[in-house]
């Protein structure tokens, strides 16, 4: 049976699996099974790099330990204080836009082939845009090809 299914154990509240298959237990109860756990973490990423909205500080935070990334590493990449990449993490400050173009960059270059990556000019228009709520989803259908799918 197929449910979708809100993946919260990555910090975020806002991600939905659509269409997971769902198991039983030996009591007939349903169970949770996530596959390729790797696979879907990089279409979360994906999906949050593409999210035609301001990324939140919980969406930075999971993106950055998804990239490798200590505060430190990334605020060297995008010439940051440190305390800002903490800052904007805690949701004390929202991300600054500049550095955010950036991050998504870094984000697609971490899931996607150069070849596909989305032109400056339409990333420039998802930076600093109000969250629409709608979170991100994922499609479940086949743990074998996670893909972020439109809300």
């Amino acid at each position: 049976m197929k449910h979708d299914y809100r993946y919260d154990i990555t910090g975020l509240d806002n991600v939905m699996l659509v269409g997971l298959e769902l198991g039983e237990d030996e009591d007939g109860d349903p169970v949770v099974t996530i596959r390729n756990v790797n696979l879907l973490h990089r279409a979360i990423v994906h999906a949050l790099a593409t999210k035609p909205c301001a990324m939140t500080g919980k969406e930075l935070r999971f993106a950055r330990t998804e990239l490798g990334l200590t505060q430190a590493g990334l605020s060297a990449l995008i010439h940051v204080d440190i305390q800002k990449i903490g800052r904007w993490e805690r949701g004390e400050y929202p991300l600054d836009t500049t550095a955010e173009m950036v991050i998504r960059l870094l984000m697609l270059q971490h899931v996607s082939d150069a070849q596909t990556l989305p032109p400056i000019a339409v990333i420039s228009g998802w930076v600093g845009t109000a969250d629409s709520g709608k979170g991100l989803h994922i499609d479940a259908s086949d743990p074998d090809q996670w893909r972020p799918i439109a809300a």
